[in-house]
């Protein structure tokens, strides 16, 4: 569930959640507002492809379970991240996930259910991952 514990994050993606949200010309009402208010500190409503900021702000360069506190405090950059807690059981999964030893563990076991991910006609694995791959 998730992984962006670490990394940065371009602002084109995110510029749409302040600036014109479903195309009202608002801000994301998921976002929690202090956090939007920074967030348009940093990205302008022109985004600036230079201009970047940690998935997981306070720990971007560390692998913890940080990430799963600011998506319960509604400061995850992306509307996925906002759409976790929509749910009751991915919203009780991101409770669980704060204790790092949980999500340790889950990683874990992620991580073996992928490495076994068949290719050729019992699977795809993709060369960018958010596009199907060409045939």
């Amino acid at each position: 569930m998730r992984g962006h514990t670490i990394g940065i994050r371009h602002c084109a993606p995110v510029v749409p959640r302040l600036y014109n949200f479903d195309g009202n010309g608002g801000t994301d009402p998921s976002l929690d507002p202090t956090y939007a208010a920074y967030l348009k500190t940093i990205y302008p409503s022109v985004p600036d492809p230079a201009t970047v900021l940690g998935m997981d702000p306070n720990s971007t360069l560390s692998f913890d379970s940080h990430y799963y506190d600011i998506v319960e405090q509604h400061e995850g950059l992306f509307e996925s991240d906002a759409a976790l807690l929509n749910n009751t059981e991915s919203a009780l999964l991101v409770d669980q996930f704060k204790n790092l030893q949980v999500f340790l563990a889950n990683f874990e076991i992620s991580v073996k259910k992928m490495s076994e991910i068949q290719s050729g006609d019992a699977g795809e694995i993709r060369k960018n991952c958010r596009v199907i791959n060409p045939n």
